[in-house]
């Protein structure tokens, strides 16, 4: 589990803090989204999961390790994979096997697992069978489950991903949120940061931060049902969700609809 225990963080040009007391837990296995308007503290939460930043005060533990703690810093990295929004600032392989065993292999895991890893995570991302594949010959959305690829060959417990698909067309978003709720079934927890409240459907829970705050950590519907506090995140529920809620103001259940064909299902059961 990820405890982050009344956490601030201030950048030292900064005259205000980028976080303030924020206090949650990730469970293993769980589907988080955190949302909010830009300067909110997302991209500092996220680099402060797996230790690249340390809090300016308070405590972020990850399966009981301190990440301020420098001795475990690459047991913390290892259980915490992170996904930055631009694939191309994280590939650094000529090809794309190099690319995913540069992680483990800088951990010095033997060659036999190095392999069994590569294969496992390409797999996990559908990237099979462009192992010799030159990043740069690759789709923006293939460019982007490489990332995660590099990520899974850690063998992360957890996954933080820094709005991975802000740069993807319709094709690469879908193809990536289908990736992670595989991950997730397979018993990954993802942590997702985004603009997209379209994605926040496919989540157990959503945080919303502005300035630096925790102002909502619950189910998504429920921050989609409250106006106000959209407005004043900027956010904007996504077709989807209003859909739903014209359905449900005329008497259909539809509590539990996550997709297109959830809805179909409970209007026309089979």
């Amino acid at each position: 589990m990820i405890v982050i225990d009344g956490v601030t963080y201030t950048y030292h040009q900064a005259g205000s803090a980028a976080l303030d007391g924020v206090s949650a837990t990730i469970a293993p296995g769980t589907w988080t989204v955190i949302v909010g308007p830009n300067g909110s503290g997302k991209s500092t939460l996220a680099r402060l999961l797996n230790g690249l930043l340390a809090p300016s005060s308070g405590r972020v533990t990850v399966d009981e390790m301190d990440t301020a703690d420098e001795s475990h810093a690459w047991d913390v990295r290892s259980r915490v994979g992170l996904v930055l929004q631009n694939p191309d600032n994280q590939i650094v392989g000529t090809v794309v096997e190099e690319d995913v065993a540069f992680g483990p292999e800088n951990l010095g895991v033997p060659r036999e697992e190095l392999r069994l890893r590569v294969d496992a995570a390409l797999a996990a991302v559908r990237l099979t069978g462009l192992e010799r594949r030159e990043p740069h010959l690759l789709s923006e959305g293939q460019k982007q489950r490489l990332a995660i690829a590099g990520a899974l060959a850690m063998r992360p417990a957890y996954l933080v991903l820094d709005e991975p698909t802000a740069m993807l067309d319709a094709e690469g978003r879908t193809d990536v949120l289908a990736v992670l709720k595989e991950l997730q079934t397979s018993g990954t927890a993802i942590v997702l940061i985004t603009h997209d409240l379209a994605e926040a459907i496919h989540a157990e829970r959503v945080m919303a931060l502005n300035a630096g705050s925790v102002v909502y950590d619950g189910e998504p519907r429920a921050l989609l049902a409250d106006d106000a506090l959209m407005q004043s995140l900027g956010l904007e529920a996504p077709p989807f969700a209003r859909f739903v809620s014209v359905l449900e103001h005329v008497g259909f259940d539809l509590a539990s609809a996550r997709t297109a064909d959830d809805v179909v299902e409970a209007l026309w059961p089979s």
